[in-house]
This record gives C-alpha cells, structure tokens and sequence, in this order.
C-alpha cells in the first residue's frame, strides 16, 4: 500500500489466497484496474508497458497520485466507520441465532476525503 500512496504504479496477478489477491483489491479501489494482470504473459505485457511507454506510464502515475487523495482506499475514518457498521450487521445477524454466512459492507467515499 506504501508503493500506491508515493504515486507508484504497481503490477499484480491475482491467486488463490487472500494475501495474493489484496492488491488487487487495492487497485480496483483505487481506480486502475489495469493494472491488474489476468495471467502471466498479461503480467509480463503489463510491466514491459510501464517500462517502454511513457505516456501510459505517465497516465498511470498521475492516476495513482490524484486517486491516492480521493479514493477510500486510504480514507482511514471512513474504513473505521464501514468496519464498525459491518461489526454490527454481523453481531445483529448473530443475535437472530444466523448461521454465519458472507457479509458485504458497501465502500462509498466519503465527501471530505
């Protein structure tokens, strides 16, 4: 996340596990789903066009940059607000005696961010 908020243009291919598929999730939220390979020659194409086209390159770090400020994705209070609310639609669909299943709580950004 450090390499996204200096405006970094990062490269990822999604896996199987949670910890393979975060900055996935990261780029989505910030806007450039781009950059997000969808097999290895994707991931390979990807890279060599950061290295040899300037002007997308270009394209994609002012994106970074600008979306870093706008974006929930480093909105720290409007996280906090969204997990707390998510905490209590888990703990009310408990207390109803549910069995546990996927919750989804809808990021909206946030008019200060």
């Amino acid at each position: 996340m450090d390499v996204l908020w200096a405006g970094t243009p990062m490269v990822t291919m999604p896996g199987e596990t949670l910890a393979s598929r975060v900055a996935a999730s990261q780029l989505r939220c910030l806007g450039c789903p781009e950059m997000i390979a969808l097999s290895r020659q994707d991931y390979e194409d990807i890279a060599v066009k950061l290295g040899s086209d300037m002007e997308f390159l270009k394209m994609v770090r002012a994106r970074v940059w600008k979306q870093r400020i706008c974006s929930p994705l480093f909105n720290t209070k409007q996280y906090t607000m969204d997990l707390e609310r998510l905490y209590l639609q888990m703990w009310d669909h408990h207390s109803k005696g549910n069995k546990p299943e996927h919750m989804v709580q809808t990021v909206e950004a946030s008019e200060n961010a």
